[in-house]
């Protein structure tokens, strides 16, 4: 009896002791023991809107505890979000098992990386998808492709009712993944492949049921494997990334089956990578080149992917649904610069109002509120604060493009505040970073700008939509996990007159 005393006083000691505040570190609230904070940030609300309410209480840099011991930092507004972003010594990731239980139990991918493996990793990437095409005007044939057989669902849909109705809930993310895919593994799949689809299902249902301070709470691998419903509560069901690494290991087998032995040119981004594979291997046996890493690398590339511009399309259509004016300026825009051909990158710059309309979509539903986590990699500062080694930082890319300082009315849709007084040009503004800042900037964001405006005014200049008649406005609220995706709504789609030839 004594014995279990003094150990629960000892234990109550040590928790205590490992959530005491260290020096001058930034203000926040306290929590309760072994939790810390984070039984008051599972209330419902969007993550990076509380965050945004404790930064009204405690200022733009707030601390408090999530678990027992582990450090974590909101960091809210432009200032203190610019300055976190461009500290290296903010540029690290955690590895806690929640997270790294996606990739093998092992830290790998381009995302959840970070040091040297990350800088060689994301060089070599950077490197391969730029070679072959990533964010270049010559995957712009690839994009047309299917923009037309996107264009042909929607119009296969319309035609199947007499009011024109369409369901747009997941119908993007086919068509965007298509083409980064034909990147990465060299083939695009149809609309109705059933497996791909279900792995597309997978991918966003791990989006949405994610929580971005849960899945950093310490809890330990033999919990997560004893208990398997703990994935569930702190919001990383791993086991739906499974399919999809399945399905990405069986495309490896079969470019190593099909590369032809003496091909010189990769066909794609996973021939590239296994060539590397190869070389390093015979030269260096602790390479950071490995099978797995391939696989994390890939998974890591179409799960971002299929997450942004699919929804950045989709809000925009809301948009354009719930304020039809901006929806009239915007096709007469295209219209008067494309006549009836489609929108082009070599047009975009003669096109400042629908540049200016998807910025400001971008702005007011930017798809990723909060980046994904920061890790102090050594003591540092943040506004003068100290930031401990290890703390977790949560950095809020939604208080940027929402800040009443700089947007004025933030929450009023003015695609106009993006252009010059003549209307002719965009005026860019430096806390306009739906993509963030620094050295960990969205690897995705030349291709994700390319395909969101091509695809995009495409559609705009192809058809009307709007409500369905009798039936509210379909909801601009998003659906938040661990990034904002748009509500699967239902619309009418009708064909403009003289739309754009093919």
């Amino acid at each position: 009896m004594l014995f279990e005393a003094v150990s629960l006083t000892v234990l109550v000691f040590l928790i205590i002791k490992a959530s005491q505040r260290p020096r001058n570190f930034p203000p926040g609230p306290k929590g309760i023991p072994f939790f810390g904070y984070l039984p008051f940030l599972s209330n419902g609300e969007p993550v990076y809107r509380t965050m945004k309410k404790l930064a009204k209480t405690y200022g733009p840099v707030a601390g408090f505890y999530v678990g027992p011991n582990q450090p974590f930092i909101s960091v809210v507004g432009p200032q203190a979000v610019k300055e976190a972003l461009h500290n290296d010594d903010l540029n690290g990731r955690p590895s806690n098992s929640v997270i790294i239980a996606r990739t093998f139990g092992e830290k790998l991918g381009v995302v959840f990386t970070d040091g040297e493996f990350w800088r060689e990793q994301r060089r070599f990437t950077m490197r391969q998808l730029r070679e072959m095409g990533f964010g270049k005007t010559s995957v712009e044939y690839q994009m047309t492709d299917e923009i037309r057989d996107l264009i042909d669902e929607i119009k296969k849909q319309g035609r199947s009712n007499d009011d024109f109705i369409v369901d747009f809930k997941g119908i993007f993310v086919v068509s965007v993944v298509n083409i980064l895919w034909a990147i990465v593994g060299g083939e695009r799949f149809q609309r109705d492949d059933a497996r791909f689809k279900r792995l597309l299902e997978d991918i966003d249902l791990f989006f949405r049921v994610g929580n971005p301070v849960r899945a950093n709470f310490p809890v330990p691998v033999f919990l997560l494997r004893l208990f398997p419903g703990l994935r569930s509560y702190f919001g990383v069901q791993t086991d739906m990334f499974e399919p999809l690494q399945k399905f990405i290991k069986e495309t490896v087998e079969q470019h190593e089956k099909s590369r032809s032995l003496d091909a010189d040119v990769p066909r794609d981004f996973i021939d590239a990578y296994l060539d590397e594979v190869k070389q390093q291997s015979a030269k260096n046996p602790s390479t950071t080149f490995t099978y797995k890493q391939l696989v994390a690398t890939v998974q890591d590339l179409i799960t971002g992917g299929s997450e942004t511009t699919a929804n950045s399309i989709g809000f925009t259509l809301l948009y354009l649904i719930n304020y039809p004016q901006v929806q009239h300026k915007m096709q007469e825009e295209l219209d008067q610069v494309c006549g009836t051909a489609l929108p082009s990158l070599a047009l975009r710059a003669s096109l400042p109002y629908t540049d200016a309309v998807l910025m400001e979509v971008q702005r007011m539903n930017t798809i990723a509120p909060l980046t994904a986590p920061h890790r102090a990699t050594k003591d540092t500062k943040l506004l003068g604060y100290n930031i401990p080694k290890g703390s977790i930082l949560s950095i809020n890319i939604d208080s940027v493009l929402n800040d009443a300082d700089t947007w004025k009315d933030p929450h009023c849709f003015r695609p106009e505040r993006h252009l010059n007084v003549d209307m002719t040009k965009i005026v860019k503004n430096e806390n306009h970073i739906p993509f963030g800042v620094g050295k960990r900037m969205c690897l995705g964001e030349p291709l994700t700008r390319n395909s969101y405006f091509l695809f995009t005014s495409a559609l705009v200049k192809t058809f009307d939509f709007s409500a369905i008649p009798g039936q509210p406005l379909p909801t601009l609220e998003p659906v938040v996990g661990f990034t904002s995706a748009y509500d699967g709504f239902k619309a009418v789609a009708k064909p403009r007159s003289g739309i754009p030839t093919f």
